[in-house]
Formats: structure tokens, C-alpha cells, sequence
């Protein structure tokens, strides 16, 4: 089964799906319930955490989930799904595991070279000529207390 998703967000993250969502899916029935297993897989148009540059990244989500014949807060209880009637509602177990799974941050490529902290040039296309020792200004205070401290003891 193939289904077009639109944008997820959450948690201030956005899946943006290039390509339908397959959906390989398996079930049994034993006598309480059902075990239901297969796989996810899609593709997502996601930023590099170094440069920020677009790329596509192909997941796949291993799965094996239970439906149970119970209210939601029984379900919830026994950490399964529940399920009404003859039906098997796939599509809030299918967002819980997108939600958990599907990568969220990312590199364009392994050996990413991200940008200049100081001019933000994308060090994977050119060379800067900026210092690579940038000052942390969370530690700002200190500095100048080691200083202080160094002139105290020269006095």
C-alpha cells in the first residue's frame, strides 16, 4: 500500500516527504488480538545540521505493533492499539512510529564540512580566510576574571 503524505510537524521538527509512504503490512489474529508487522518507507527533504543545504534521505521503519478489542485508556494501559468492529484503523499507530522514528536531523553527506562560524561561507564549495578560533562569549566572564586574577598577582 502506497499513501501521499502532507507535511508532519512536531516538536517544532517538519517530515516533508518527497515520495508516498509505503506501507508493508502483516497481521494474524490469535484469539485476543492482532500482531500486525511490516515495514515503512519513504523519502525525506531534510537540512543539513553543518551547511544547511537541502538533500533527500531515503528511512525505513521496522515494525511490530498489537491491536487489542478495548477502550483507548484500556489500550493505552496494555500498550497496544485498540481496534473497533471489523476494522483495523492503521493511521495513528502509522504517525506514532513516523513521529519516533523517522530521521529528523541529518548530513547532506558524511564528511560535511558545515559553514564558517564567522562569515557562514559553505566550506564544502570554497576556503575562507577567516580564524578558525572563535571565542566562546558564554565563557566571556571568566576570561575576564582570570585576568583580573593574573593582575592581582603581578601587583
Amino acid at each position: 500500500m502506497e499513501e501521499s503524505l502532507e507535511p508532519i510537524s512536531f516538536g517544532g521538527n517538519k517530515l516533508v516527504f518527497t515520495m508516498p509512504l509505503s506501507v508493508d503490512v502483516r497481521s494474524s489474529f490469535d484469539g485476543e488480538g492482532f500482531s500486525v508487522s511490516g515495514v515503512l518507507s519513504s523519502e525525506l527533504l531534510m537540512h543539513c545540521t553543518k551547511c544547511n543545504k537541502e538533500f533527500k534521505q531515503g528511512f525505513n521503519i521496522d515494525f511490530s505493533e498489537r491491536f487489542i478489542k478495548a477502550s483507548e485508556e484500556e489500550a493505552d494501559e496494555a500498550e497496544c492499539y485498540p481496534f473497533f468492529g471489523e476494522t483495523l484503523e492503521l493511521d495513528k499507530m502509522i504517525l506514532d512510529l513516523l513521529v519516533l522514528n523517522a530521521p529528523v536531523y541529518g548530513l547532506c553527506k558524511p564528511d560535511c564540512k558545515g559553514l564558517c562560524p564567522v562569515c557562514g561561507c559553505d566550506l564544502n564549495l570554497m576556503q575562507c580566510s577567516c580564524s578558525r578560533t572563535v571565542k566562546n562569549a558564554n565563557f566571556a566572564s571568566l576570561e575576564e576574571l582570570a585576568q583580573l586574577l593574573n593582575n592581582e598577582e603581578e601587583v
